[in-house]
């Protein structure tokens, strides 16, 4: 159950795969930055968050209130199949075994993140463009989670 939140649920999971070590905030120019919604050209290795279409699973009997998964895609852009491939499958693993009943906190906000369940990934979608070398890989998932402040 998401409800109302402050920011996306997107937002959200980029702040929490930074609390992992899955990468790094954009504005800490590290190694495998996390951007939300919008991927500038460089640099080659990121990782970039999507809200899309999640799973409604209708309302509590009591309250009236909705049951729903919030969507995600992630996306990695690597410069090669290898680098991307073991970003993807790290990042698949910390979804799979980490990331459950963690709180994150963006500015004022606290969120409780339930769980992230992967629907499908990673998958290796080819080159960014015919002629780039850069290789694209998103894994779909749900997140379960609550704005707890």
């Amino acid at each position: 159950m998401s409800g109302s939140l402050t920011h996306t649920p997107a937002n959200v999971l980029q702040y929490l795969m930074v609390d992992l070590g899955l990468g790094t905030l954009p504005t800490s120019s590290g190694n495998w930055p996390i951007y939300n919604a919008n991927e500038p050209d460089t640099p080659d290795n990121c990782i970039t968050l999507r809200d899309v279409a999640g799973v409604t699973h209708g309302r509590e009997q009591i309250t009236g209130v909705i049951q729903e998964h919030e969507g995600i895609q992630i996306r990695i852009r690597s410069t090669d199949h290898a680098t991307g491939w073991t970003k993807a499958n790290a990042i698949k693993v910390a979804l799979d075994s980490s990331i459950a009943m963690n709180s994150v906190s963006i500015t004022t906000s606290t969120y409780m993140v339930h769980a992230v369940t992967r629907k499908s990934g990673p998958f290796d979608i080819g080159t960014e463009s015919p002629s780039s070398k850069r290789r694209l890989f998103t894994i779909n998932a749900v997140v379960s989670l609550r704005q707890v402040s």
